[in-house]
């Protein structure tokens, strides 16, 4: 990326929900919600530098009614290319494989993509270095 010096291009997104409602539309226990939040964080992280986690409410149909998850979150990656994350695709289906099965879902869903999401770094100054 030329226009901005500190910037890196993420071009691939990797987004995974974390369903806060089990198969038979009950919610799943906190503890174990908070679990998997925190290990498909971790996971992603270790996959790709980083990620975040962010409240996502959504909804699904299940035997034709509509279930509102509310407490749903979504932890967020981002990596270089489609190739990055190809790499890591096989360690991510095992993980929601698990995940999934763990908590009662009848599916579950990675949301892997191109995107035109950027890193820019910030570099702390060395004291003395701007002339003070």
């Amino acid at each position: 990326m030329t226009w901005h010096k500190s910037a890196h291009r993420k071009g691939y997104l990797v987004a995974i929900p974390i369903p806060s409602l089990g198969r038979d539309g009950q919610r799943v226990k906190k503890a174990n919600f908070e679990k998997w939040a925190r290990t498909v964080q971790k996971e992603l992280t270790e996959c790709f530098g980083g990620a975040t986690r962010m409240a996502a409410p959504g909804a699904n149909l299940r035997e034709g009614d509509l279930l509102y998850e509310r407490d749903q979150v979504l932890v967020v990656s981002a990596c270089d290319n489609r190739r990055a994350f190809l790499k890591k695709r096989s360690r991510i289906a095992t993980l929601v494989r698990r995940m999934g099965e763990d908590l009662d879902q009848e599916s579950v869903f990675v949301l892997a993509c191109p995107s035109d999401s950027f890193l820019i770094e910030i570099r702390k100054a060395i004291e003395g270095s701007r002339g003070d």
